[in-house]
């Protein structure tokens, strides 16, 4: 009987040793992007864009008491210090952790997050998080080209196109230009007292040239103007309509005629729809009663 005795005590000493599967740690994440809701996740990605800070929770469980739990960058170290921990939890049972994570650029960057319980024969459990910082979307909207546009003027040349529209880069003689009149944003002119003039086709003069006298549907009140803070360079490296935006605006961009029109001048405008853009001249007077130009407006 004693020998039996001893044999049960063993026993139960070495079920007491063993790990159990009910009191097993656990760990959820959840995840915060700027100042949006926070949510668990439970494939433990997220997205955000660069310059955006994601707000990391770990919250450790361990039924049977927590001992240590730990926060490690895969491959960095960029988390605050003081890991790993075994006390300051907010129980004996339950640890919140949370830390933020910006990128400056885009790229993608994990950590893992460890718990490990009291047992005798401690249990742990570890969660990897990923976290991938997108490029910025465009800042600005996107531009329509339109090169080596050839006006002849409305007064001089009958034969060749006059009138122009924005929106495709057409380029009409007059007959054209009176069916197509909502589309007609700007109009060439080389007149006696307007010299090389590009003028909306409301405008109150050119309204009254020869083949124009003939009502059109419609006259569009473009406003133009000529400006002298963007260079040839900054017009042919355009790509998108931000230095548009910022100097082409309704304050300053005015009139319906600019006149005495120079090679390489740049022109601001806004389409009657509000439409932006501007106009570099390539060429006049080649040949005779003739300007060249290109046109960059917002799509």
């Amino acid at each position: 009987m004693f020998i039996m005795a001893a044999f049960i005590a063993a026993s139960a000493m070495f079920v007491g040793c063993t790990s159990d599967p009910s009191d097993a740690p656990s760990i959820k994440v959840y995840f915060k992007v700027g100042s949006g809701a926070e949510a668990e996740s439970t494939d433990l990605k997220v997205e955000a864009f660069e310059n955006e800070t994601v707000t990391v929770k770990f919250e450790f469980s361990a039924p049977g008491g927590i001992k240590t739990i730990d926060i490690k960058q895969v491959g960095g170290t960029s988390i605050p210090g003081g890991y790993p921990k075994t006390s300051g939890f907010t129980n004996a049972n339950l640890a919140i952790e949370t830390f933020t994570v910006t990128a400056s650029a885009p790229g993608k960057v994990e950590y893992i997050g460890e718990v490990t319980d009291k047992d005798k024969e401690p249990q742990s459990r570890n969660k990897k998080v990923e976290i991938t910082f997108l490029e910025l979307p465009p800042l600005f909207g996107d531009i329509k080209t339109w090169p080596n546009k050839s006006l002849g003027s409305l007064s001089h040349d009958g034969t060749a196109g006059s009138s122009c529209a924005s929106i495709d880069g057409s380029v009409y003689v007059i007959a054209e230009a009176r069916t197509n009149a909502a589309k007609v944003d700007f109009i060439f002119w080389n007149g006696t007292s307007n010299p090389n003039s590009i003028a909306a086709p409301n405008n109150a003069t050119v309204k009254t040239l020869g083949a124009m006298s003939t009502a059109w549907s419609k006259y569009n009140n473009t406003k133009l103007k000529k400006l002298t803070t963007v260079t040839t360079a900054q017009f042919d490296d355009l790509e998108d309509d931000g230095l548009i935006e910022e100097r082409v605006t309704t304050a300053t961009v005015d009139t319906d005629i600019v006149s005495s029109l120079a090679q390489n001048d740049i022109i601001g405008f806004i389409t009657e729809n509000g439409k932006k853009g501007f106009i570099k001249v390539n060429s006049v007077g080649s040949p005779a009663n003739h300007i060249n130009i290109t046109i960059k407006v917002q799509e």
